[in-house]
């Protein structure tokens, strides 16, 4: 049947026949045909176009078969001069392509339409572009974009193998007028931190660790991004301005790509000194509350106040930047409104402590001081914070207030029968969960009773809080032991109720499930209020890197 006779009377007929089958896998239901392999869709699409789409390994290896004894054309193409490989190569199924390339070493070549290597790069099939990559003749305007998808699929073996081939593409643009460079510095996930590695990993020196920490996907990134930048390593040296490492410093910034951004600085550290619309890459920090980033303001000395001295937009200062609401999924990484409004002061202070402090009372053209921008970007979510707290103490309020009736009206029951030792932890835990109940019922009533002002949310709410939910905590689990004792006691001599004792002691353990649920907050809040801000030192660790060999010297 020609191509062209294929239409929508033959889904009932031998193509719908031959195109469910390869979509099912189901040889057996056309073994008895004569002529299998032929176009069978609108497309042009062949049995085997669709097979190898569809994932069927078995059924494309007897396809093949059956083609080699009747003489078929594995070059077959479809409309758009795809052949079956491209196919196989956007399914990413690896065992189907070898098989093909087994019967026609050439298959990467043919076809006028997409090559299996660009479908595979630009759908991230990594293990099938390491495979196609040796076999497939790649054109000049072909090998940028392949180049360019290789690095934004994180495929970064094959890029660097592209790298060696060819250095130019270190600098070179694809249709979109992007370099890799511009890829990396939107992919703070493809860097890594020393400090974010497992302690065996920094401080023990194993062969085979040490090994596969420089084969993984973030030694070959930091070696493709080291590459690129050799590529404008004149420029650099020739103090000729590159737009290029401008932008892209300023896209890393945006996205808190702050391990690539150190390693630009590094290679080039006039960087610090550049802006966009009279902003630096320490005023993008602020912006978008990247702590990371602005800690590098701390590590340069009195430069940084040279940097950030200068106005923008309506006379505005890098503190009115401090002063503007975090971006939403910053804020959603923070668990409650407390302690976000939390998060946003304690970001405000750390960098009021880092700028001159004439710009706490600057205005802007509007006639706003950071503290008047402040308090009124931030009103609402300290309303949100205040009704969170509440409703978090009120609800914890009837906790401690339940468990210190249970254990109160415990204290009736006759403990004359308990052993020295077991009395004696009866009497401890009661009291523990006694005073454990009445510390948490005091401290969530001072919350209910605060003003609420902003100064409260910095420490005194939140200390408060963990002093309630850590006291709660202790009330609970002495609580469990309480009741386990007095149960015991009021059911020793009824030996042949043992087990449904036993699983009745076992439903007592039910109140650690509040514990866990809690356990999250009170995390939170000893990170929050203990935990930030601390100096990573990171430009001062890279600036031994070998990356930074030969750099330019920084600006004075």
């Amino acid at each position: 049947m020609a191509a062209n006779d294929v239409n929508s009377s033959d889904v009932n007929g031998e193509c719908g026949r031959l195109y469910l089958a390869a979509l099912k896998g189901d040889w057996n239901s056309i073994e008895d045909m004569t002529n299998i392999q032929r176009p069978i869709s609108r497309k042009e699409e062949t049995t085997l176009h669709i097979a190898a789409a569809a994932n069927h390994e078995d059924f494309v290896k007897k396809l093949l078969s059956w083609m080699t004894s009747n003489s078929c054309n594995l070059k077959d193409v479809n409309k758009a001069g795809n052949t079956a490989l491209t196919y196989a190569a956007a399914a990413g199924n690896v065992k189907i392509a070898e098989v093909m390339l087994e019967k026609d070493n050439e298959l990467p070549n043919e076809g006028s339409g997409v090559k299996p290597l660009v479908m595979a790069a630009s759908l991230g099939h990594r293990q099938m572009v390491e495979l196609l990559y040796s076999k497939t003749m790649i054109d000049t305007s072909e090998q940028v974009d392949i180049f360019i998808n290789c690095v934004r699929k994180d495929i970064y073996g094959v890029a660097l193998k592209m790298l060696n081939d060819n250095s130019n593409l270190a600098t070179a643009t694809n249709s979109d007028g992007e370099t890799a460079l511009h890829v990396l510095a939107r992919k703070p996930s493809a860097f890594v931190n020393e400090s974010q590695l497992g302690v065996l990993r920094r401080h023990i020196n194993i062969t085979w660790l040490k090994s596969k920490q420089e084969n993984s996907k973030h030694s070959q990134v930091n070696e493709l991004l080291k590459k690129c930048l050799q590529g404008y390593r004149g420029d650099v040296e020739n103090s000729n301005e590159t737009p290029v490492i401008s932008y892209v410093l300023f896209e890393a910034a945006e996205v808190g790509n702050i391990e690539f951004l150190v390693k630009l600085i590094c290679f080039d550290f006039d960087l610090l000194w550049t802006t966009i619309d009279k902003k630096s890459i320490f005023h993008i920090a602020v912006e978008k509350h990247h702590e990371s980033i602005f800690k590098l303001f701390n590590e340069i000395g009195s430069i940084g106040d040279l940097i950030v001295d200068g106005l923008f937009e309506d006379e505005s200062n890098i503190l009115h930047l401090a002063a503007k609401l975090a971006p939403q999924e910053k804020l959603n990484a923070i668990s409650g409104a407390a302690l976000q409004m939390q998060q946003e002061l304690l970001w405000f202070k750390e960098v009021e402590k880092a700028v001159k402090p004439a710009f706490q009372e600057m205005k802007n053209t509007k006639g706003e001081t950071p503290y008047d921008l402040f308090a009124s970007n931030h009103e609402n979510l300290r309303k949100e914070g205040e009704k969170w707290m509440m409703n978090t103490a009120k609800s914890s309020m009837v906790v401690a207030t339940l468990i210190g009736t249970i254990v109160f009206s415990d204290q009736a029951v006759d403990k004359s029968n308990l052993s020295p030792k077991l009395f004696l932890a009866y009497s401890i835990s009661s009291a523990i969960a006694l005073f454990g109940s009445s510390t948490s019922l005091i401290m969530f009533l001072a919350i209910l009773i605060s003003r609420y002002s902003y100064e409260d949310f910095v420490v005194r709410l939140p200390i408060r809080l963990m002093i309630g939910v850590t006291s709660l905590f202790i009330s609970i689990a002495a609580m469990m032991v309480v009741f386990s004792t007095s149960f015991w006691l009021r059911n020793i001599n009824h030996q042949e109720l043992s087990l449904i004792f036993v699983v009745i002691g076992l439903f007592a353990c039910v109140p650690i499930l509040y514990l866990l649920i809690k356990y999250r907050l009170l995390v939170d809040i000893l990170q929050s209020t203990f935990f930030q801000f601390q100096p990573q030192h990171l430009l001062l660790k890279a600036s031994y890197a070998p990356l930074c060999s030969g750099n330019p010297t920084p600006a004075a």
